[in-house]
């Protein structure tokens, strides 16, 4: 899913005094998922950062107004311009009254070190049903084209003993619905795999 990331910049200050200049952000799709897997919420505080760990607790101090409020580094921003290291949701600006003037000395203070793990054999919540392995092309390729036709989006991968064909990135909400499409186009799913978090 891609991001808007808005212009209205915003002057971060955080140890060692160093002056950052983030932006709040918002999502383009309705169905966004974060980098921690979370659904993107804008009415929900959170932050972007592309240095601090996921899952991290931070203070965020806005000098000007006065005001503050503690809330947790919940996505990357890979797509943000360079220079800009941090970004808020729209629940988070409105608590620093950052939304009309777009501008502030925030100060970023580290309440907790973040412990979502990116370890690759960690269960992170997504997971994959291998279809099998097709030696006749014309097989694969109507079963691929029969999956999309049921709303799914496979992955067709060549092999020396064939096609492979799978359905990935299925989040555990979305399971059951999955085995009924894969059904509906005339295979049985199997067991589910678990893999790597793709927005990580």
């Amino acid at each position: 899913m891609k991001r808007l990331l808005l212009i209205l910049a915003i002057v971060i200050s955080a140890a060692p005094l160093c002056a950052e200049t983030g932006c709040w952000y918002t999502a383009m799709e309705p169905e966004y998922f974060t980098a921690s897997g979370t659904l993107f919420d804008d009415s929900k505080k959170g932050v972007a950062s592309d240095t601090l760990p996921l899952g991290t607790v931070v203070e965020l101090s806005n000098a000007v107004t006065g005001t503050s409020t503690i809330t947790t580094i919940t996505d990357t921003l890979p797509e943000l311009p360079e220079g800009r290291t941090i970004a808020l949701t729209r629940a988070a600006a409105e608590d620093l009254r950052m939304m009309d003037r777009g501008l502030g000395d925030i100060k970023v203070s580290i309440v907790r070190e973040g412990t979502i793990s990116r370890e690759k054999n960690e269960d992170t919540g997504w997971y994959k049903y291998d279809l099998g392995v097709f030696e006749d092309t014309a097989q694969a390729a109507e079963l691929y084209f029969r999956l999309i036709e049921n709303g799914l989006m496979p992955y067709a991968t060549a092999e020396d003993n064939g096609i492979r064909i799978e359905v990935r990135h299925v989040m555990a909400y979305q399971m059951d619905e999955t085995v009924n499409r894969i059904a509906l186009s005339g295979i049985e799913a199997g067991k589910a795999e678990a893999e790597d978090n793709p927005y990580i």
